[in-house]
């Protein structure tokens, strides 16, 4: 008897929302205005706010939040997701994210309002859980790409794509080749029970 399991599975929500990205685009510059140093974590160059009012973002969260309960009743844990805290990014040309994990989270996701000239403003790229995958082809050629032997999964960034994943994978976003701002905002969510 022969059989495959597949263990260590980690799923990628995705969704185009409707939402006013004008609105957001202006609201991501007026928060640079009243705050123009931000702060640096992931990025290299580039804008990032520190932690936004949730009051004033309500209105997309409303509409985030039935994706992301959805999302989170995949893991079947008994515990109530709530948002711990976001921010906008703005990303120039070049700028871009080093690797990074969001620890302390449970689930992480970006929404996209600004992608201008795709995919040369810069994909999201999820890196593989196990990071020794490179040695396991140890230099040989692929003949077909699949969930078993890729390194690595670039997502195109487009607008008003929302991306939710597991807070542990590991990911980075390519430099933003393009004269022209790429306008995101990311987030975290907690559980508690």
């Amino acid at each position: 008897m022969n059989n495959i399991t597949e263990i260590f599975p980690v799923p990628i929500y995705n969704a185009i929302l409707d939402i006013d990205t004008d609105k957001l685009i202006k609201m991501s510059y007026e928060e640079k205005e009243k705050n123009p140093k931000g702060r640096f974590i992931s990025n290299k160059g580039g804008y990032q706010t520190n932690d936004l009012d949730y009051n004033n973002y309500k209105f997309l969260f409303d509409k985030i939040f039935p994706h992301a309960n959805k999302y989170y009743g995949l893991f079947k844990i008994n515990a109530e997701l709530f948002l711990a805290n976001f921010w906008t990014n703005i990303s120039n040309h070049r700028d871009f994210n080093k690797t990074h994990t969001h620890a302390g989270s449970c689930i992480s996701g970006v929404i996209y309002f600004k992608t201008p000239e795709r995919p040369k403003c810069g994909n999201i790229v999820f890196e593989h859980p196990f990071s020794g995958i490179d040695y396991f082809t140890n230099g040989a050629k692929v003949d077909e790409t699949t969930n078993y032997n890729y390194p690595a999964y670039y997502w195109n960034a487009e607008p008003n794509l929302l991306l939710l994943f597991p807070s542990y994978l590991r990911h980075y976003v390519e430099p933003n080749e393009t004269k022209e701002d790429r306008i995101s905002m990311s987030f975290n969510f907690g559980t508690r029970w």
